[in-house]
């Protein structure tokens, strides 16, 4: 079924019952070839309705289905041999034209509905992406086919010894064919980079305000709309012997660029958990000390003008400076001191996650920490 929904995904296919009956037209009557066009959009139609229990739709069809209804009038109110037997293939571009306009004028209210509609966000989403699919693709059809016409009527005004029946043929006949089938083929090929560029696009869970998942959303996307998404993050402190090793975060990242923080931070993707976003966030150190299991400290909800995030805040604790000396190799920083960083608290050094989460982090494992190593000092001591 995955395999008919990357098919069928090309919503420019739904053209192809009257691609088949501008075909036909060149070796049949007109009649006949409307009758054969007619049978295959209906039982397309037909097996769309039986694909949508599994999301699958082809909107096109029904602009097609459309323009062939009204094709029918022809057949029955104007039923006039000269002229549907030769301009069969522009009567049939004008009605189309027509049935494009329609639907460009019920985009923004049928959008409107669906955003509204009483679904979940994943289906509201899926929605949504087809419908603007779909749309963009009925634009390009009704721009190129104007620009046909266009294109026919100035030829109609050369003179007559400019003309040539060769070319009369292939822009009257020949021309809506070779447009639906271009269209066609530049949508797939279109489909098939979209898709190559979410192959390597990071999707990140959509929290709801009570921190469970709802849907997802390409990182990318995420950050062309500032805090409209919540998203989960875990953070980790590496703590020694009650100091705090600290790095610069990226130049690049999104929140507090080029500031001091923990050198272990990232997003929770789409369908992993948070205790495996924390390993996979200190798999560098894993090199030099093997396992590591860092530990849940808080979980709390930051927010400003650019971010809405849940934060799981983990700690690990090495003891180990030899093990500190080579991670510096790796993440330049340092130790930081509770003093050193209270000194420079709120002086534009530090990330705004960083001041918010130091004094829970002085409270409680930094004062264990210290508590601990009082303790050990004491025990060295000779009586």
């Amino acid at each position: 079924m995955t395999r008919i929904r990357k098919s069928w995904e090309n919503q420019a296919l739904g053209i192809l019952p009257l691609l088949l009956f501008l075909l036909l037209d060149n070796y049949i009557s007109y009649l006949q070839a409307y009758t054969v066009s007619a049978i295959f959009c209906v039982l397309s139609m037909f097996v769309f309705h039986i694909l949508r229990k599994d999301k699958i739709y082809s909107f096109m069809l029904l602009p097609s289905f459309l323009t062939l209804i009204l094709y029918a009038f022809f057949l029955i109110f104007m039923r006039v041999e000269e002229v549907l037997a030769v301009y069969t293939p522009l009567i049939t571009e004008i009605l189309l034209i027509i049935v494009l306009t329609v639907v460009k004028i019920v985009k923004k209210p049928l959008l409107h509905r669906v955003r509204d509609a009483q679904h979940p966000a994943y289906e509201k989403t899926h929605n949504l992406t087809m419908l603007n699919e779909f749309f963009f693709i009925a634009q390009l059809f009704r721009n190129l086919y104007i620009l046909h016409l266009l294109g026919i009527a100035f030829y109609n005004i050369l003179p007559e010894e400019m003309k040539d029946i060769r070319f009369n043929r292939f822009l009257y006949r020949d021309m809506g064919l070779i447009i639906g089938v271009a269209v066609i083929v530049y949508e797939q090929i279109r489909l098939l980079m979209v898709r190559g560029r979410l192959k390597k696009e990071m999707w990140l869970p959509v929290l709801n305000d009570k921190g469970s998942v709802i849907g997802c959303i390409a990182y990318s996307v995420s950050r062309l709309l500032p805090k409209k998404y919540y998203h989960p993050i875990v953070r980790i402190a590496l703590v020694h012997k009650g100091m705090l090793y600290l790095a610069k975060r990226n130049e690049y990242a999104y929140v507090s660029a080029s500031m001091i923080d923990y050198p272990f931070y990232r997003y929770v993707l789409f369908r992993q958990s948070i205790e495996a976003a924390a390993q996979e966030a200190v798999e560098g150190l894993k090199t030099l000390v093997g396992k590591i299991q860092p530990r849940l400290l808080i979980r709390y909800t930051f927010e400003n003008e650019r971010v809405k995030h849940q934060v799981s805040l983990f700690v690990i604790c090495i003891q180990d400076e030899q093990v500190i000396e080579q991670y510096k190799q790796v993440q330049n920083g340092k130790l930081w001191s509770i003093q050193q960083i209270e000194e420079n608290l709120g002086k534009g050094i530090f990330s705004v996650y960083f001041e918010r989460e130091f004094s829970y982090l002085k409270n409680t494992i930094l004062l264990a920490e210290n508590l601990c190593l009082c303790g050990e000092q004491q025990e060295a001591k000779p009586e």
